[in-house]
Formats: structure tokens, C-alpha cells, sequence
């Protein structure tokens, strides 16, 4: 902090601080957009905090008595991000971006199903799936 000043300002804050107190404006504010989309919600964050940030973030939208529920799109680079997902919530959605054989881009969607359920029972996170090429998104190298 500069010598002589006596408060806080965004000036002070670390970019990753700036990101979360972004995202909780949009979960909280009552006047926040009814739909938002962040990209690299991930960015300037430790992947554990990362994880934390969206596991929260994820509570205070589906918390049923909160009449202010914003619907945020959010992308992430970050694995551990997708074990916040409550994936057996079907208001949580997530979304997979791939390329055929043409390079066009298929978008499909991951749903909860009891094959899932049964490998995340079996240690198998929604991280170590994607990062062995389970869920699809990665590039075949």
C-alpha cells in the first residue's frame, strides 16, 4: 500500500482478490444481471481456491430462498474446477467444446448419470475424468 493512504482501493487488491469479489457482485448484488458469462473464472486463482470460489459461488445461486438468482456461464482452464460442480443438481449444467473431424466445434453436454455417480464413488473426480480424456475437451494428443 502507498505510505500516506488510509484505504483500500482496487489499486491495492491482487488480480485474483478482484476476480472474486467480481463473481460475488454478480451472485449477490440484487440489481447483477439476470445472466452473466465469465471467462477463465480460474484466472490469477490458486487451483484450490479456484475450486472454493465456485463451490460457494454455486451455493449462494441455488439457495432456493435467495429471490435474486443470477444464471452465471462460466469458463474455466483449471480441472479442479470441475469438482465444485453438483452435477446431480440439474440446475448445474456443464458443457464440453470439441472439434470433429471437419474442425467444427460440437458443444455437448454432460449430464449426471449413474455411470458417473459410480465412478466419482469410486474416486474418480470430474477432474481426473477430464484430464484422461473421459469427458472429452481435451485435444487428442
Amino acid at each position: 500500500m502507498v505510505e500516506g493512504r488510509d484505504w483500500l482501493s482496487a489499486f491495492d487488491a491482487s488480480e485474483g482478490a478482484l476476480y472474486v469479489t467480481f463473481l460475488a457482485v454478480l451472485a449477490l448484488h440484487p440489481k447483477a444481471p439476470a445472466l452473466a458469462a465469465v471467462d477463465n473464472v480460474d484466472q490469477a486463482l490458486n487451483p484450490r481456491l479456484a475450486k472454493a470460489l465456485v463451490e460457494a459461488i454455486q451455493a449462494v445461486l441455488l439457495d432456493d430462498r435467495r429471490e435474486h438468482r443470477p444464471q452465471l456461464i462460466l469458463t474455466a482452464h483449471n480441472p479442479l474446477v470441475l469438482d465444485a460442480l453438483r452435477l446431480s443438481d440439474d440446475r448445474v449444467r456443464l458443457f464440453v467444446a470439441d472439434r470433429n473431424n471437419l474442425g467444427e466445434t460440437v458443444i455437448r453436454r454432460i449430464e449426471f448419470s449413474e455411470a458417473l455417480d459410480k465412478a466419482q464413488g469410486g474416486g474418480m473426480t470430474l477432474s481426473r475424468l477430464w484430464l484422461s480424456g473421459l469427458l472429452g475437451g481435451v485435444p487428442n494428443v
